[in-house]
């Protein structure tokens, strides 16, 4: 049974088992709140979906496909889930203008360095190299479970301590991830048509402009890995486009630019560059 204590004694929102301290960041669709699991001082991170966006069938439907989506994930190169819930009335009526009643909640650990999107570019290979595998080894884990990102970019790529012999990065915000059937499931499920354009578009492959939602798949996220990858290593997007519409032809219809010379980048990395960056799906890998 959720918390029904709304503000705990130093102020912050209590939100079933957890203390809301800060608000830390606010997109399109949810705001995220630090704050500590209240029995096991833990810190999470909690992603409530805004007061506008509960009022909408789409909004909801979308942050219950993320819970869903995460739920099959255990991963050290994703967010680990924590609790998911919906907010008590006591609680929005508490903290009137910053929680809605019956607004979904995800909890989940909190990563405390910052996303790639604040890291300093062009990285340098030593630095690059991880990171790349990380998130190659995320994907890899997620797609082996029918899990598609479709919005892997900067932002979504948060970062914590490293251990082991892993960078500590983290792949989160599984808002429009979309689930298939396993790989090995003799069937696969069909992707919403009106979401087959979801996602950002500096990162989105030629076959969500496209709106071919029969065409989206792992290859999806293996095209954004590739505009990240070439992001983290020039300190530029492949296409720069100043609009939509730019975008959407640069994407669909331009070849992929060279990496500068100048760059100390290995033998080959170019090449998978270019291969992840394929207009045709079939043609990544």
């Amino acid at each position: 049974m959720l918390e029904t204590r709304p503000i705990s004694g130093d102020g912050a929102i209590s939100l079933g088992p957890f203390d809301l301290h800060r608000l830390v960041g606010r997109g399109g669709m949810a705001e995220v709140w630090a704050g500590e699991h209240r029995a096991q001082r833990v810190p999470v991170a909690v992603k409530v979906i805004t007061a506008a966006q509960a009022k909408e069938a789409r909004f909801r439907e979308a942050f219950q496909r993320e819970v869903q989506a995460v739920a099959r994930l255990h991963h050290p190169g994703i967010v680990m889930v924590l609790d998911h819930g919906t907010v008590p009335e006591a609680t929005a009526a508490a903290a009137p203008r910053r929680l809605a009643p019956g607004a979904p909640y995800l909890a989940m650990e909190l990563a405390s360095w910052g996303s790639l999107d604040q890291a300093h570019r062009p990285l340098a290979w030593p630095d690059l190299q991880p990171i790349l595998l990380a998130l190659l080894d995320a994907l890899g884990h997620a797609h082996a479970r029918g899990v598609i990102h479709r919005d892997l970019k900067p932002q979504n790529v948060l970062l914590a301590a490293p251990w082991d012999t892993r960078p500590g990065v983290k792949l989160t915000d599984f808002g429009i991830a979309h689930a298939q059937e396993p790989v090995d499931a003799p069937t696969r499920a069909a992707v919403r048509p009106e979401d087959a354009t979801s996602g950002t578009p500096m990162y989105m492959a030629p076959e969500q402009f496209l709106a071919r939602w029969r065409d989206l798949g792992p290859w999806t996220d293996l095209y954004a890995l590739g505009g990240l990858a070439f992001l983290l290593a020039t300190g530029n997007l492949p296409f720069q486009g100043k609009n939509l519409a730019q975008l959407a032809y640069d994407h669909t219809s331009r070849p992929p630019p060279a990496l500068p010379e100048a760059l100390a980048l290995p033998r080959g990395f170019e090449g998978w560059l270019h291969r992840l960056l394929q207009k045709d799906p079939r043609d990544r890998f």
